[in-house]
């Protein structure tokens, strides 16, 4: 039987280090067990509202300095989060409920949908309203 050290973090792939390892081969290993749990462990849907969050709030402070809805659409956290696609609908839709903002762009772009009344537009409560009983409506609040 091999002599071995307890790891003090054991992994799934590694649980004791060998006694006749030096640091930087401990350190090594231990990287290694590290980036081999990161690779083979799935990826959680948990991670995407953590991702919305941030782009989100990106896009927002940046926001704050644009008044044209075109300029405020064409930026890029705006348009990595419509490449999330029907995943980021339900988020769009929580922050829409939170605080109305342009958010009615992205909301089409992904699902195809408009539900905004042609009186409506321009009317960021009715907008908002509209866009929040779709997403009852369908399932996405």
């Amino acid at each position: 039987m091999e002599n071995v050290l307890p790891s003090d973090s054991a992994t799934p792939t590694q649980e004791a280090i060998p006694l006749g390892m030096g640091e930087e081969a401990r350190a090594i290993s231990k990287e290694f067990a590290n980036a081999s749990d990161h690779f083979t462990e799935p990826v959680s849907h948990t991670q995407l509202p953590r991702k919305f969050d941030i782009l989100a709030a990106t896009w927002e402070w940046n926001n704050s300095l644009i008044s044209s809805v075109e300029q405020l659409i064409l930026l890029p956290e705006y348009q990595e989060i419509i490449g999330m696609g029907k995943d980021a609908v339900p988020l769009i839709l929580q922050k829409l409920r939170a605080q109305p903002s342009y958010w009615f762009w992205a909301l089409k772009a992904i699902t195809g949908e408009n539900p905004i009344k042609p009186e409506d537009r321009g009317n960021l409560s009715k907008m908002t309203e509209a866009w929040l009983t779709w997403g009852a409506e369908h399932g996405y609040l």
